[in-house]
C-alpha cells in the first residue's frame, strides 16, 4: 500500500507542477493509458491522483471522456474573483485591530520573497508565497468557516493563474502590479488606514477579472474560425 500511495503521490505531484508550469494547457486531456505505459503501473493510482487534483479543482473527470486540465469559461472566472474578493474583504474586516507585528513582519518577507520568485521566473514558488501573503491576512478574522472557504477560493483563482498568466513572458525590469500593492496594503495597515486598505483590496482582486478575461479569450478562439 505504501508503494501504491507513493506513486499516487508521484503522479499527483507531477501533473500538478505541469500545471503550474503551463506545460498542460486548458482542457487537454489526460490519457490513463498513455501515463501508465510510462510509469509501468496500473491505472488505480492514476485514478486515484486525478481525484485528488479533481478535488482540489485543477482537473474535470466526465463519465466515458475522462480526466483534462479545467477549461474555465470567461464568467466562471470573474464569478470566482467576485466571490473571493467578497469573502477576502469580510474575512480582513478585523486586520486593523488583530494583526501583529509578527504578522506584519512576515507580510514584508513575503513581498520580497514574491519579488525574488518572480525574478527568477519561478511560478510555483511564486504562487506558493502569494497565496501565503492572502492566507495570513484571512487568518485575521478568527472565523474558521470563514477562513476555509475563502482560502478554498483563493486556491481556485490561483490555478486559473497558473493556467493563463503571461508569468513567464513579462520582462524583469517592468514593475511588479503584485508585490507593489502588497506593499501598499501593509503601509495602509501600519498607518491604520482601513478605508484605503480595503479600498486598494478590492481593486486588487477585481483588477485580476479583465485580465484573466482577455487571456482565457484568446484561449478560446479556435471555434470562431469556423463560424
Amino acid at each position: 500500500m505504501k508503494k501504491q500511495q507513493s506513486m499516487i503521490d508521484y503522479v499527483y505531484e507531477s501533473l500538478k507542477s505541469a500545471i503550474y508550469e503551463q506545460k498542460l494547457v486548458p482542457g487537454q486531456k489526460l490519457v490513463e493509458n498513455d501515463i501508465s505505459n510510462s510509469l509501468s503501473i496500473s491505472r488505480t493510482p492514476i485514478r486515484h491522483a486525478f481525484s485528488r487534483l479533481k478535488e482540489e479543482g485543477f482537473l474535470t473527470i466526465l463519465p466515458n471522456r475522462g480526466a483534462m486540465v479545467i477549461n474555465p469559461s470567461v464568467d466562471e472566472i470573474a464569478d470566482a474573483f467576485i466571490h473571493r474578493k467578497q469573502l477576502e474583504l469580510l474575512a480582513s474586516e478585523k486586520i486593523m485591530e488583530s494583526i501583529s507585528a509578527d504578522d506584519i513582519t512576515r507580510l514584508k518577507e513575503l513581498i520580497q520573497l514574491e519579488k525574488e520568485t518572480h525574478t527568477q521566473k519561478n511560478l510555483v514558488n511564486y504562487i506558493k508565497v502569494n497565496k501565503e501573503f492572502h492566507y495570513l491576512l484571512i487568518n485575521s478574522c478568527n472565523n474558521r468557516f470563514l477562513i476555509n472557504h475563502a482560502k478554498k477560493m483563493i486556491d481556485q483563482t490561483h490555478i486559473y493563474l497558473a493556467l493563463y498568466d503571461r508569468f513567464y513572458f513579462i520582462p524583469e525590469k517592468k514593475d511588479i502590479r503584485g508585490p507593489n500593492e502588497h506593499q501598499m496594503l501593509i503601509e495602509y495597515i501600519e498607518q491604520n488606514k482601513a478605508e484605503a486598505f480595503f479600498s486598494l483590496l478590492a481593486t486588487h482582486i477585481t483588477s485580476a477579472i479583465d485580465e484573466y478575461k482577455n487571456r482565457v479569450q484568446h484561449f478560446h478562439q479556435a471555434k470562431d474560425l469556423f463560424n
